[in-house]
């Protein structure tokens, strides 16, 4: 990977984010967190000010817990209080990683409500925001073998079958569609090909070409044109901060916001 040159923590820039980017998801979002932020500030190519509720296994609604952790659901979450006292900026948003809770067996109507809950507070803040579709095309290439794999691994209680999980993803997919239609927002559609053999995450080597792709919905850009640096160094830095408040095997852990700040001005705030 390219070395970053001194881009990460930074306590004397004199910049400061002109756009706030807020971003909502689970596990893919935090497994390719660098090079989601690199895609932003290269599609504006100046500081932005990101504030992100994310979190392996995160669900939208309810409390999640992973590897001794506990965080709360995006919905809930200390996002939107601390989004009401920071200063208006220009504000886009990414809805993503909704068919999480599928697998700890919420209804789609109640996984709808707390997703279309989250828009309120996105249209308040008068966001341009866009949604992820699921990867359907990729589901509908897994057999009853692999499904129960997974299953047995991202979701080991769950007992779901197959066909559940087959027509309520269908139902929830066509649910995102008419939320984005209701609330003229764009639902970005996603392709199987940046999926590998596991079919909820995107293959590493295609977070290059998705997120260019998905998130250029917010400026118009050919996604051809984005080409987010990799760095390893801005990778391990990103995912080392703390988010706002977790339980972490019963002890509460709270930190101040933001908890990162790159050399150009951009901040991170994680919820």
């Amino acid at each position: 990977m390219n070395s970053i040159g001194g881009d990460w923590l930074s306590t004397s820039t004199d910049r400061k984010p002109a756009r706030r980017v807020i971003l909502l998801g689970a596990s893919n979002l935090v497994r390719s967190i660098s090079t989601v932020v690199e895609t932003a500030r290269e599609l504006w190519r100046e500081p932005v000010e990101i504030m992100a509720a994310i979190g392996h296994g995160r669900s939208y609604g309810q409390d999640s817990r992973m590897l001794g952790r506990k965080i709360s659901g995006i919905f809930p979450s200390a996002l939107w209080k601390d989004l009401q006292s920071r200063p208006a900026l220009p504000t886009v948003a990414l809805v993503t990683d909704v068919g999480n809770d599928l697998g700890y067996g919420v209804s789609v109507p109640e996984l709808i409500s707390w997703v279309d809950g989250c828009l309120t507070h996105l249209d308040r803040a008068r966001a341009t925001t866009i949604i992820t579709e699921l990867p359907l095309a990729r589901l509908d290439r897994l057999s009853e073998r692999q499904f129960l794999f997974f299953r047995t691994l991202f979701f080991p209680r769950s007992r779901l079958t197959f066909a559940d999980i087959r027509t309520r993803a269908s139902e929830l997919n066509d649910s995102l569609l008419t939320l984005g239609e209701r609330r003229k927002i764009s639902v970005i559609p996603v392709s199987g090909a940046w999926y590998g053999l596991d079919p909820i995450h995107l293959r590493r080597s295609s977070w290059r070409e998705a997120w260019p792709t998905i998130l250029s919905a917010w400026h118009d850009r050919d996604p051809l044109t984005v080409r987010p640096r990799t760095s390893f160094a801005r990778w391990a830095y990103l995912r080392s901060l703390a988010p706002a408040e977790h339980t972490f095997f019963g002890w509460d852990r709270r930190t101040a916001q933001p908890s990162g700040v790159l050399r150009d001005g951009t901040t991170i705030s994680l919820y």
